[in-house]
């Protein structure tokens, strides 16, 4: 509970599959970055009234120095959020 409870109130990861996320689903998600520009996001969303949905986005750049993109993460994530079909 305690682990959850870190991983759904922090605001660290606001910028990644959380910015996208539909209003009223929780999101616990872990991120990580590292060279080229490497950025990562893991989740496990759960929308209302609907079993989990575990969604994992990574992008890196080919630049060692590269800084990451966050809004690449977001974007991934509204692109998916837009396909869903329940």
């Amino acid at each position: 509970k305690l682990l959850i409870d870190w991983m759904s109130d922090n605001s660290i990861t606001d910028t990644l599959i959380k910015a996208e996320t539909p209003q009223g689903w929780k999101v616990i998600d872990k991120s990580g970055s590292g060279d080229y520009g490497a950025r990562n996001d893991i989740a496990v969303i759960y929308p209302p009234n609907r079993k989990p949905i575990v969604m994992a986005i990574m992008s890196r750049r080919t630049e060692k120095n590269a800084k990451s993109d966050d809004a690449m993460i977001a974007e991934a994530a509204k692109r998916i959020f837009d396909n869903l079909v329940f």
